[in-house]
């Protein structure tokens, strides 16, 4: 699962894999922050963007065409709990950004 990122807005694209979580851009770094927070997806701390589960959750779903797709949200998502990558109110969850990237 790729977030794809731009000035004015955040998809998910490959929804169905949920064996991996990055965001990818083109932006400059100094304007990841604010396209994070703007998208409504987000917000960057310590370098990494923290993507909010519940909208992550529901772009992501509405792309996904696996049958089983939930049950793939969930492993990933118990995955990243078990490397501390979910925050302790488990509203976000942290992913690597990845620069020049297309978006």
């Amino acid at each position: 699962m790729i977030v794809q990122l731009s000035a004015g807005s955040a998809t998910v694209a490959e929804p169905d894999d949920c064996t991996r979580l990055h965001v990818a851009t083109s932006l400059p770094a100094d304007a990841v922050g604010e396209a994070l927070l703007g998208s409504g997806i987000g917000r960057l701390e310590a370098g990494d963007a923290l993507l909010d589960l519940e909208t992550l959750r529901d772009r992501a779903r509405a792309g996904a065409q696996e049958p089983d797709w939930d049950e793939k949200w969930a492993k990933m998502i118990d995955y990243a709990r078990t490397k501390g990558w979910v925050t302790a109110d488990d509203a976000a969850v942290r992913a690597h950004v990845e620069y020049g990237a297309s978006s």
